[in-house]
């Protein structure tokens, strides 16, 4: 028999609405239709924590609430859309010398050059690779978590994101 965990959702909410938004807005590629559909998950979230039984971490139960809600979403707005991409991993550290104004100048050009590239990169691979790039990248999960969030083997997994990262430096260094 299994046995709900209690999980204050204030808590839940703190932690994942930025990374839940930020997936939002890289599917939606709009602020107030992913502040809509970020909403939209975490009532759902909401609905289903006296379910939750702690059979996953919460990260992962959380993302899975999520893709699954904007794979539906993309289904009833009957749009191909795809992933923009805001910095994932190393893009940070990129990211915040490319902002930073005491910076030596010539560093951070080089930043934002790479780091446009970077994005353009992203934005030039498939739907199946940018999303596994940016859960453990961006959102640093595991592979199993991923696989999780996915339902995918780990595997394929492993594979694509092998396969996303080989085709992210091809690009980059044309």
């Amino acid at each position: 028999m299994w046995h709900t965990v209690l999980v204050d959702f204030d808590q839940v909410y703190e932690q994942f609405k930025l990374p839940v938004w930020r997936l939002a807005r890289r599917l939606t590629k709009s602020d107030e239709e992913a502040l809509d559909t970020t909403q939209e998950i975490f009532l759902r979230v909401w609905r289903g924590l006296p379910g939750f039984r702690g059979e996953a971490k919460i990260s992962t139960w959380v993302f899975q609430i999520a893709w699954n809600h904007l794979r539906a979403h993309r289904r009833r707005m009957g749009r191909n859309r795809q992933f923009i991409s805001e910095g994932t991993g190393g893009d940070r550290e990129l990211a915040m010398i490319a902002r930073d104004p005491q910076a030596d100048p010539e560093r951070r050009a080089a930043s934002v050059e790479l780091l446009d590239r970077v994005e353009d990169a992203l934005g030039e691979l498939p739907e199946h690779f940018r999303v596994v790039v940016w859960l453990r990248d961006g959102e640093e999960l595991s592979y199993r978590e991923i696989a999780t969030v996915l339902d995918l083997p780990i595997g394929t997994v492993r594979s694509r994101l092998a396969r996303a990262r080989d085709a992210l430096r091809r690009i980059v260094e044309i």
